[in-house]
């Protein structure tokens, strides 16, 4: 008994991998844009030039978001963590999804961030529209 309540406090990083926990936060950053009224199109979008997160719909504008989560913030913020670099990947990744998605093809976009931080079972969501 005592090892399952020493297990059960073990941070969350010690019990999933970086692969689970990035994708329990992509799911509870999809439920939050659908509760804000956008409509999810894609989730986890690769092609070549990069990955996107999730693209959503909002009214007539097309949304890349990028999802960012860390467990603390000692060395800044989930978003901080967007740098140059792959906000280019996510525009060249969106070029490519806008290209090859007709119907979307002229539609306007932005670029959002969804930061989150986590502790266990408790999380702080940032939505950031037009991050970059």
């Amino acid at each position: 008994m005592f090892a399952m309540e020493s297990h059960m406090r073990r941070p969350l990083r010690q019990l999933l991998s970086t692969k689970q926990i990035g994708d329990k936060y992509e799911s509870i950053a999809r439920a939050h844009l659908e509760t804000n009224g956008l409509k999810i199109l894609k989730k986890n979008y690769l092609c070549k030039l990069g990955e996107i997160d999730i693209i959503a719909l909002h009214n007539d504008i097309v949304v890349f978001c990028e999802v960012r989560s860390k467990s603390n913030t000692y060395f800044g913020q989930p978003e901080e963590t967007v740098d140059s670099n792959k906000q280019q990947r996510i525009h060249r990744a969106a070029n490519h999804f806008l290209i090859n998605t007709p119907r979307l093809k002229n539609s306007f976009c932005r670029f959002d961030v969804i930061s989150i931080i986590f502790n266990n079972d408790h999380h702080q969501i940032n939505w950031i529209r037009n991050a970059f």
